[in-house]
């Protein structure tokens, strides 16, 4: 028996095989596999995942071919209209559609002709996030008959985002949304511990610059919506492997699989300069942010709070040599 063009038995060892991807917590090479799956099955140029980000309003791509993570408002594009109407779009002539976004075509040069999105749910039928094809192969069109064969992507997409939601809320921070110290320990167990003798991981620790005069100049309400600002910037910029946690107060701790330091601190200079270049709105306020980072290779030998010691160091480093800066070990 034949299924979207695989058999069943071909259909279980693609599941099996991304089951045990994700328990072990790779969940980029998860999404990598099921993009290109998507992407074989109905033919198309280029696949992408998006997920629906009720924290900062916005939609943005867990996995893409060959662009960065793109970020979007929420409701914006045909993503956004697929999204909150949970209805599959079908547009062969997306630049003749009102509702279609063409600001990344603008950004990245590439030409969309035409676009297939179909919303992805949880078990409870809420929209989660969504699945676009773009750019039916050889010239042709899609068709409803593509639908049926993005059907078991999308599905395999909807219980991986769902799992992965329902984990995030049992270790969030209220404040900021990001996950809290003991999401911090249980990723490091997870991810970090595992390989720390046999790959290069990193730990990134990090702090708001003169946070008390927030609090103390505009009031705790002024100082909460810094905090939320810079998570939201932070969830921006990060790669679907990375860990990032509110450690407590105005700090920030990073965790970085698979990472050499050099590439590390690139990273954390992107933060630095991504939170340097934004401001922070509050009531009839324009308020800017500047932040110091300290990186730090994680040490097999060392236990985990010895190495955020380590990277703890060298972010007092860079408040001591002025501030808004990237110290590296």
């Amino acid at each position: 028996m034949s299924i979207f063009g695989k058999s069943k038995k071909e259909l279980e060892i693609i599941g099996n095989y991304l089951t045990v991807l994700y328990k072990e917590k790779r969940m980029s090479q998860t999404m990598s596999i099921l993009n290109n799956l998507g992407r074989e099955l109905i033919g198309s140029d280029r696949c992408s995942f998006w997920c629906v980000d009720t924290k900062s309003d916005t939609l943005w791509t867990i996995e893409a071919h060959n662009v960065d993570r793109i970020v979007i408002p929420k409701g914006s594009g045909l993503v956004g209209y697929a999204i909150d109407n949970n209805e599959t779009v079908i547009v062969n002539k997306p630049y003749k559609d009102k509702r279609f976004n063409s600001d990344v075509d603008k950004k990245t040069g590439y030409k969309t002709k035409s676009i297939l999105v179909m919303p992805v749910t949880d078990s409870k039928n809420h929209v989660i996030g969504a699945y676009q094809a773009v750019n039916k192969l050889h010239g042709k069109k899609f068709k409803q008959r593509d639908v049926k064969k993005l059907l078991i992507s999308a599905v395999m997409l909807g219980k991986i985002l769902e799992a992965d939601i329902l984990y995030n809320s049992a270790v969030e921070d209220q404040l900021t949304r990001l996950k809290n110290r003991r999401g911090f320990y249980d990723f490091y167990e997870s991810y970090i511990a595992p390989n720390a003798s046999t790959c290069n991981n990193c730990v990134i620790m990090c702090d708001i610059d003169f946070f008390k005069k927030f609090n103390d100049t505009y009031g705790h309400n002024a100082g909460d919506a810094v905090l939320r600002h810079v998570a939201n910037v932070f969830r921006e910029n990060i790669r679907v492997d990375d860990g990032v946690f509110r450690w407590g107060g105005e700090e920030f701790i990073f965790l970085l699989p698979n990472t050499e330091t050099v590439d590390a601190a690139k990273m954390a200079e992107k933060l630095r300069k991504a939170i340097e270049d934004s401001v922070c709105h509050f009531e009839d306020l324009d308020l800017h942010v500047t932040m110091s980072f300290g990186v730090h290779a994680v040490s097999p030998d060392a236990t985990v709070d010895e190495n955020v010691k380590l990277a703890d160091e060298m972010l007092y480093r860079a408040k001591e040599n002025g501030r808004n800066q990237v110290q590296t070990a």
